[in-house]
Parts: structure tokens; C-alpha cells; sequence
């Protein structure tokens, strides 16, 4: 319980601290800069590298790749974003306001997923002593930069603070949530089911990564370098964030 209220917390404050700034566009596309890399660090650390370690489980290391299904998702997952900003967000050349709001909802969905799942996967590490602490001090980590990326986002599509705040109570609750859900329905979660799920948050991350952020963070050459520094710190932040939990 006290470890839900914790996470809970420092999500929220992490969500909630760049609203208390006025960003410049250009101080903006800055602070992009990093959450990019925190997001490109959760896809390639995190979500695909445990994919890889369900598929060696259930499959034996000779067959590590061998699960077409699960990496069917990832592509589904890229694929379902681009149709859907295509379909339902399509807007006329040069109205990029429209676009982030899609980016913005794709990135939300991917990432609540993962951290729904993240919660599940921490309510059963916490049943090992040593696995619970450190498991906890990386998840704890995670969600204050994931949120204060998310949100950094959110400011880029233009959405109303109101809204913004309301997201990031809801994004707050979800691994809360996890945790509670892995609690209650250990016996039931299939591991196949969990892989399922963070495949299709991985094939968001990568589309919302690779095909959205990047390009917008690199959309006006100016202070490249400054970019590129706070897009590595992002990822190194996720490559400390691994060891930790590792």
C-alpha cells in the first residue's frame, strides 16, 4: 500500500512539474529532446528486451526469436498508431497541432500500458525480499520521468492545463493499479498475455519514437547540439534505471 501511494505520488509530481513553467517553443522542443531519449530508452531497454526474455522461457534460447505472434503485435502496435493519426487525425500540410494531439494519445496509451503492466510485474517481484527494494527504486525512478515526458508532450499538442492535470491523475493511478490487479489475479495473468501487452505498448513506443518525436525534436537545426546531449541523458537515465532493477 505504501509503496502504491509513493509511486502514485512521484508520477503526479513528475507529470505535474512542467506546468509550472511557461516554455518557449524552443525551450520546449528542448525539454522534448529528453523525453525522447527516456522514451527510446524504455522501448529498446525495456519493453523489447523483455519480450526477448519471454520468447527464451517459453521457447529455450535456441528459439529466443521464434514467437512470430508477439513480435505480430509490435508491428500491429506501429501500425494501429499510423492508421489511426492517418484516418481519424489527418489534417492539412503544415497543421501540426492536430498531429501531436495523436501523438500525444498514442504515446498515453503505450505507456500506460507498460506501466500497468510494470505494476503487475513488480506486485510479484515484491514477493522476493531481495528482488522488492531494488525493483521498487527503479520503478519509483521511471514513473517521474516517464510522467514529466508524457506531459512535456502534452504541451507540445497545445492541450488545455486543465487537461493535462486531469491525464496525469489518471496516468498516476495505473500503476497503482497494476499493482493491485497482480495482487488479486497472480494465478490467472498468463505470461503469454503480459507479453501481448507490452508488445503492442513497444510497437507504440517505436512509431511515437522513430516516426514523431525525433523529427519534431530536430525540426529546426537550432541548438542540435544541446539536443542531442539531453536526448543521451534521457537514455542513460533509462540505462541506470535498468541496472538498478537488473
Amino acid at each position: 500500500m505504501v509503496e502504491s501511494i509513493v509511486i502514485l505520488l512521484v508520477a503526479l509530481a513528475g507529470g505535474l512539474l512542467p506546468l509550472l513553467v511557461h516554455w518557449s517553443d524552443r525551450h520546449l522542443h528542448s525539454v522534448l529532446a529528453l523525453s525522447t531519449g527516456v522514451f527510446l530508452g524504455a522501448v529498446f531497454l525495456h519493453l523489447l528486451p523483455s519480450l526477448s526474455a519471454v520468447e527464451a522461457a517459453e521457447h529455450g534460447a535456441a528459439h529466443a526469436h521464434g514467437n512470430v505472434l508477439i513480435w505480430g503485435f509490435v508491428l500491429t502496435g506501429v501500425l494501429a498508431v499510423y492508421l489511426i493519426e492517418t484516418l481519424f487525425f489527418s489534417t492539412h500540410e503544415g497543421d501540426d497541432v492536430h498531429r501531436h494531439t495523436a501523438v500525444g494519445y498514442a504515446a498515453l496509451a503505450g505507456l500506460s500500458i507498460h506501466c500497468f503492466t510494470a505494476g503487475i510485474g513488480y506486485s510479484a517481484a515484491a514477493l522476493n525480499a531481495e528482488l522488492a527494494m531494488p525493483v521498487f527504486v527503479s520503478l519509483v525512478s521511471h514513473k517521474g520521468f516517464e510522467a514529466f515526458s508524457l506531459a512535456s508532450v502534452f504541451l507540445l499538442a497545445e492541450f488545455r492545463r486543465r487537461r493535462i492535470v486531469v491525464l496525469m491523475v489518471l496516468f498516476s493511478l495505473i500503476t497503482p493499479t497494476g499493482i493491485l490487479v497482480g495482487g488479486l489475479l497472480t494465478a490467472q495473468l498468463t505470461q503469454e498475455g503480459i507479453a501481448i501487452a507490452t508488445a503492442l505498448a513497444a510497437g507504440t513506443f517505436l512509431y511515437v519514437c522513430l516516426c514523431e518525436l525525433l523529427p519534431e525534436v530536430f525540426h529546426h537545426r537550432e541548438d542540435s547540439v544541446a539536443k542531442i546531449t539531453l536526448m543521451a541523458l534521457g537514455i542513460g537515465a533509462m540505462v541506470l534505471f535498468h541496472r538498478l532493477g537488473a
